[in-house]
């Protein structure tokens, strides 16, 4: 690179630190249910139609606690969906054989769906994460990360709880284990056709002040301060392109003396069907949008310590 090129690069980095920009994210949540080929190739195409945007997994590692699980398998299924620049968070379900590998009495309940939701035979999806006290969840915490770096993966400080519920204890717990950035905030607004279901009232009860235009915050926990960058639009099985789209315009809209953040995403195991909504809103959005990874957004929000 000539000094001319470098001279150039460090002027449009420091013109766009100055401009007011929608700061916007893309995640996509790996649930730790099951891999399927339908699914990856979803996101083979979502990625070969927006090379440039960095995506945040949040990965699980109960798909290698399954027992028929196997972990070469495993290890590519999910690289498969890698690319330079991505950020890889941690995502936990309280899955049976997960909340066993940690040495963790399993627990049926409470669960935001109301019922048990199965994947592999195994239940444990939409068990809370509050359900268990902050000793047990700190082992699962590390036990994950564990596991997830003994496959390869190394994780950022970046972490989304189950069902969006990341109570108390979940904050103090993920804290205490290194994770200093939280994206589990989110409007229970998107979540209109689950009113009948417990997750869009425990929603509400964790996040009461959390609407779609909520800018990123802290919330000091016994462990430390953890950043929560909210998940401002939920994820593409709630939401619908137009809904994604008109959400990132009206961030555009507020844009006045400082960034806007805003996130949107999907989950792995889902995007065979809502996949193709992230892709469709992102190839709509305006000049004034920058795609980010959530912890390079929470640094730029000067939150992150």
């Amino acid at each position: 690179m000539t000094e001319s090129t470098i001279a150039l690069v460090a002027l449009l980095w420091a013109q766009d630190a100055q401009e007011p920009r929608v700061r916007l994210t893309v995640s996509i949540d790996w649930e730790g249910r099951d891999l399927l080929d339908e699914n990856l190739v979803a996101i083979d195409k979502l990625r070969e139609e927006l090379p440039d945007v960095p995506i945040t997994h949040f990965l699980n590692a109960a798909y290698y606690t399954k027992r028929r699980a196997d972990a070469k398998t495993v290890t590519a299924a999910i690289r498969r969906a890698l690319r330079e620049g991505d950020e890889t968070g941690l995502h936990i379900h309280a899955w049976r054989s997960l909340v066993a590998a940690a040495g963790v009495k399993f627990r049926r309940g409470p669960t935001f769906w109301g019922t048990d939701v199965e994947g592999d035979g195994e239940v444990g999806h939409e068990v809370e994460l509050e359900a268990y006290n902050v000793a047990e969840l700190r082992k699962i915490v590390a036990k994950s990360r564990a596991i997830l770096k003994e496959a390869g993966f190394e994780l950022t400080g970046s972490f989304r709880a189950a069902g969006w519920i990341a109570g108390p204890k979940v904050l103090e717990a993920i804290r205490a284990e290194g994770f200093s950035v939280d994206s589990s905030a989110t409007d229970a607004v998107w979540h209109d056709e689950l009113e009948r279901y417990p997750l869009r009232a425990r929603i509400r009860q964790t996040w009461p002040k959390v609407t779609a235009e909520s800018a990123p915050f802290t919330v000091d926990t016994p462990t430390g301060a953890v950043v929560e960058m909210p998940d401002t639009c939920a994820l593409s099985d709630y939401v619908t392109a137009q809904e994604m789209e008109n959400h990132i315009l009206a961030a555009v809209e507020r844009l006045r003396s400082r960034d806007v953040y805003v996130h949107i995403g999907l989950h792995q195991e889902t995007a065979a069907r809502y996949g193709r909504r992230v892709t469709d809103a992102v190839k709509a959005v305006p000049d004034k949008v920058s795609f980010e990874t959530l912890e390079g957004a929470a640094r730029r929000t000067g939150l992150l310590k």
